[in-house]
């Protein structure tokens, strides 16, 4: 698996562990981008689960 993949499933994976509001929104989103359709972006949900680079690296260190 790329590397790509694996940070966008870590991604997925932390935004739904967070349980936000649109959390489950948002996770089915980045999944459907990286698929290439097309969504509708919902700036507020967005800002409301945002996932850091550092979070994403903690999270890739201990696979």
């Amino acid at each position: 698996m790329k590397i790509e993949q694996k940070k966008l499933l870590v991604k997925v994976i932390l935004t739904l562990q967070s349980d936000h509001n649109g959390c489950k929104e948002e996770a089915i989103n980045m999944a459907k981008e990286a698929l290439g359709i097309d969504v509708e972006h919902n700036s507020i949900r967005e800002m409301i689960n945002k996932i850091s680079e550092e979070q994403i690296e903690k999270f890739m260190a201990l696979l």
